[in-house]
């Protein structure tokens, strides 16, 4: 399968039959190029103008935005409830985790988590392959919480997503303190790109930190 990011929290998960995922696409608040293209399904972890622009992307998409297991485009796209706050919704209400069944790999996109996961909710969440967090603390978890839930889940690969970089608008921190404190835990390594192709096989042999651009 390919990931591809596309900014923020927007990802497009390609699938090797041609399945096409879109996560959390954003709008022009955010201050990255807007998502384009196509797709078979688009995942909504909440109803933030930053995370549910749907009409930008082309197509007929099935939207995915309530809990529960979904199929849909041949896939099994599961989400668990959350929160967008360490305050039970109070500040920013709810956020939906999803783990995308795909190729074999489980893919899982923490959306707008506010808070460390319980250990009931990692087992809740099962085996993860690809962990999609967020790290820019603010209106998510930060380095510190962002790490502790990375460890808890422990996958093989580690993308973060939802942090500044020079064309974002938001007063959020950098991916600096996330790699930093990951360091010695995992390799942690730069891409160099925006695309990064998966292997179920080789997934399950790896365990790093990649830090993608958005272009």
């Amino acid at each position: 399968m390919i990931i591809k990011w596309l900014g923020h929290s927007c990802f497009r998960l390609e699938s090797d039959g041609g399945t096409v995922v879109i996560t959390d696409p954003f709008n022009e608040t955010v201050g990255y190029p807007l998502p384009q293209g196509r797709a078979d399904v688009i995942t909504v972890s909440h109803a933030h103008s930053d995370h549910n622009n749907t009409g930008i992307i082309e197509g007929k998409p099935v939207i995915i935005d309530t809990p529960g297991r979904h199929e849909a485009g041949g896939l099994t796209i599961t989400g668990f409830m959350t929160y967008h706050d360490a305050m039970d919704g109070v500040l920013r209400g709810k956020s939906i985790i999803f783990i995308v069944e795909i190729d074999r790999l489980r893919i899982c996109h923490l959306g707008d988590l506010g808070h460390v996961l319980s250990e009931e909710k990692v087992k809740e969440l099962g085996r993860v392959d690809v962990l999609l967090i967020p790290i820019g603390g603010v209106y998510t978890i930060d380095a510190p919480a962002a790490a502790k839930v990375a460890e808890s889940i422990a996958p093989n690969i580690i993308i973060p997503m939802h942090y500044k970089l020079n064309c974002v608008r938001y007063d959020i921190e950098g991916v600096f303190p996330f790699t930093e404190i990951m360091k010695g835990r995992y390799d942690v390594s730069s891409l160099g790109g925006n695309t990064l192709e998966v292997d179920a096989g080789k997934a399950k042999k790896r365990q790093t930190v990649i830090v993608m651009n958005y272009y």
